[in-house]
């Protein structure tokens, strides 16, 4: 029970800034991938809380752009930094090696730039059209599911070789055991099943969605790194969120 208990902290307090207690966590990400789909759930279910808590006293437009800032303060942004970095890479016209070195810059260019503002926008606009129902459901739940479903792409993600071994996609893969995986199936599934035929609708949006991600990164790089993980996360969350609006 309590290495079941750290590996839930650790997850927690590794992927969000969820605040876990003082006690020691794990020092590395072995089985955190197990726990993704219950970090999606909570990290997205918290923004559709506050997103509702936010429309009984705000108009849609406004409700959308607190409840976006609300989501990436959970996340500390963790994984903006790969929308940024990928945005600054892989559309560029130069060798394999020289994208790579381009997204391990820290510094921002016009691409990644424009790469977060879409990114952000795109889901404060989806949360702000959600907001606009007046409904508590069509709030909290696709925005749980967006989570969880997001998530879920890493296991996918991870299908594809590395382009830089050594890295954090390579930590989490190696970390990652069998078992996991159909744990983050089943929980996906059980939750597609709640929310009714706009979750498998969103499911086909997302599993669709990052095959043409990872598919582009693998062309552009040779496989995937930590940075195509975290675009893959952010992409998804909005399309699933788009995928209720639209619906």
């Amino acid at each position: 029970m309590l290495r079941l208990l750290t590996g839930i902290r650790s997850a927690f307090g590794f992927l969000t800034r969820i605040p876990v207690g003082p006690w020691p966590l794990q020092r590395d990400l072995h089985g955190i991938s197990a726990w993704l789909p219950l970090v999606g759930i909570v990290v997205g279910g918290l923004a559709g809380l506050l997103l509702w808590g936010a429309s009984l006293m705000f108009p849609p437009l406004l409700c959308g752009v607190i409840a976006c800032a609300g989501w990436v303060a959970v996340t500390g942004g963790l994984h903006l930094d790969g929308v940024a970095d990928c945005g600054d890479g892989l559309p560029v016209e130069v060798s394999r090696e020289r994208r790579l070195e381009i997204m391990k810059d820290s510094r921002l260019g016009t691409f990644g730039g424009t790469f977060l503002l879409f990114n952000l926008g795109f889901k404060a606009a989806a949360l702000a059209c959600l907001a606009g129902t007046g409904s508590a459901w069509m709030m909290i739940v696709p925005c749980a599911l967006a989570g969880l479903l997001a998530r879920a792409q890493i296991f996918i993600a991870m299908q594809y070789p590395s382009a830089r071994p050594g890295g954090m996609g390579d930590a989490f893969r190696q970390g990652t055991r069998p078992v996991h995986a159909w744990i983050a199936a089943a929980t996906t599934l059980a939750a597609c099943a709640v929310a009714g035929s706009r979750g498998w609708d969103a499911l086909a949006v997302a599993l669709a969605g990052s095959f043409l991600m990872l598919s582009y990164a693998r062309r552009r790089l040779g496989g995937v790194t930590g940075d195509v993980f975290g675009w893959t996360v952010e992409s998804t969350e909005w399309l699933v969120l788009l995928t209720f609006c639209a619906f």
